[in-house]
């Protein structure tokens, strides 16, 4: 935890998050700090939120909240039940594009600074824990694919340095702009399933977020095609109960759950939905079976005395579609899997039904940025770090340490040590990997930052 008075940042990587310090301390503000981390992030942690995903923040900018989505598209050839692997499951990568974006519209120092200053991380570069034990645990996946090597090459212990020369080569090639990367770069990432006008075409999007009153906090949600009413729905259903570790507040909250998930599942896709019915309570809502086990993704917070900045990158499983392209470094996300039937359908330049989301919340001077790795299990884990602050009263590191769970299917739940036993609980080791967190509080005339013990994050500041 850091406390600081003027800034603080906290990301899952060490070495991304003295990048943001480093952003900030050149002149910069908390969008250049999350620009600078979320970059470093892509070359610490690239199995989990590498170029070739998605990018999502929520800025919170003079009073008032927006949702920059750098969710990328499905190609012209999209097929029309895509695979859960393999390069016909990936869509155009929105994640450059959305992180140009950020910075374009509330960072300060020039692009071509922040990224020198990630790139001189990322030449510094330790092995971090998580990326070793993925390649490990992904070995067959990394074999299988046409660029795997420059993972399997990496050393196997963590802190031993490392370089993966595509990578650094991508970051300095595009120093000059996202234009880089969607209009020549991309000609080098077709592999014949992509064409250039899929990338040329793709645009960002900036829109208004979704908001419900909880208590005296107003929180705030990225609008579809991100599954952030599902998170709202959650803790909007969720009865309050007593004991913060209580099985009643965890059957509570499963029982919530499953009317958001069928909710989400019902409804959300790229296009017009119901939100104001579904949150109004206006729609009778189904129940959900179970979530999909979705691992990976990564989240990272920022603020300063104006910005507060919410932001997660994911190239969705990990090591994503398994297809590394061998000149450029870059693992194609598997984003394509999430399309469906109906509504949610695969199309050409459409965006699938998607996992990630942040949070931001609000109480008079009090401003929150607050999310975490999670994937479908999102509104599960954002949902009690909500119900941590609000109904609990938890200190921003508390709130995030805290034992947390999943709901896993029916009425059953995986929960860490401190949770309460009862019918259908699985209790395993704290800490776990059920999701890492971050989180940002700008509150009493200064900035606190927490980054989660579960990750090899760090929280920094002034």
């Amino acid at each position: 935890m850091y406390l600081g008075r003027r800034f603080a940042i906290a990301t899952e990587s060490y070495l991304a998050t003295r990048a943001g310090y480093e952003a900030y301390k050149a002149g910069g503000n908390a969008a250049d700090a999350a620009a600078a981390a979320s970059a470093v992030l892509t070359y610490t942690l690239p199995h989990l939120g590498g170029v070739g995903g998605d990018f999502l923040a929520l800025v919170h900018d003079g009073g008032k909240t927006e949702a920059v989505l750098g969710l990328g598209w499905a190609p012209r050839r999209v097929p029309e039940a895509p695979p859960r692997r393999g390069l016909p499951s990936a869509v155009v990568p929105g994640y450059l594009a959305g992180l140009h974006e950020l910075h374009r519209r509330h960072g300060v120092l020039s692009w071509e600074r922040v990224v020198d200053i990630a790139v001189s991380f990322m030449e510094e570069a330790t092995l971090h824990p998580s990326l070793a034990s993925a390649v490990a645990k992904y070995r067959d996946v990394l074999d299988a694919d046409p660029g795997g090597g420059v993972y399997l090459s990496l050393p196997a212990a963590p802190g031993a340095p490392y370089r993966i020369e595509p990578l650094l080569k991508l970051w300095r090639a595009v120093r000059e702009g996202p234009h880089v990367f969607y209009e020549e770069i991309a000609k080098d990432l077709l592999h014949g399933y992509f064409e250039v006008e899929d990338f040329a075409r793709y645009r960002p999007e900036v829109k208004p977020p979704l908001y419900i009153t909880y208590g005296d906090w107003t929180i705030y949600e990225a609008p579809p095609p991100s599954l952030g009413f599902a998170v709202l729905l959650t803790v909007k259903l969720a009865e309050r109960a007593e004991g913060a570790f209580s099985y009643a507040r965890l059957r509570n909250t499963i029982a919530a759950l499953r009317k958001a998930h069928w909710a989400r599942d019902a409804y959300l896709h790229d296009g017009e939905v119901p939100l104001g019915d579904i949150l109004a309570g206006r729609l009778e809502l189904g129940e959900a079976e179970a979530p999909e086990p979705t691992p990976g993704t990564t989240y990272l917070a920022a603020g300063d005395g104006e910005l507060v900045v919410s932001a997660i990158q994911s190239l969705y499983y990990p090591f994503g579609s398994g297809f590394t392209d061998p000149k450029w470094g870059m693992t194609f996300n598997n984003r394509a899997g999430d399309f469906t039937k109906g509504l949610n359908k695969a199309a050409p330049w459409r965006r699938p039904a998607h996992t990630l989301s942040a949070v931001v919340m609000e109480r008079g001077g009090e401003i929150y940025a607050l999310g975490a790795s999670a994937g479908h299990y999102r509104p599960a884990i954002y949902a009690q770090l909500i119900q941590n602050v609000v109904w609990y009263g938890m200190d921003p590191r508390a709130a995030v340490w805290a034992p947390r769970f999943i709901w896993t299917g029916g009425w059953e739940a995986q929960a860490e040590e401190g949770w309460e036993r009862g019918p259908g609980v699985t209790v395993v080791k704290y800490p776990s990997r059920l999701g890492v967190a971050a989180l940002v509080a700008k509150r009493h005339g200064g900035v606190a930052a927490v980054a989660d013990i579960r990750g090899d994050g760090l929280a920094l500041g002034l």
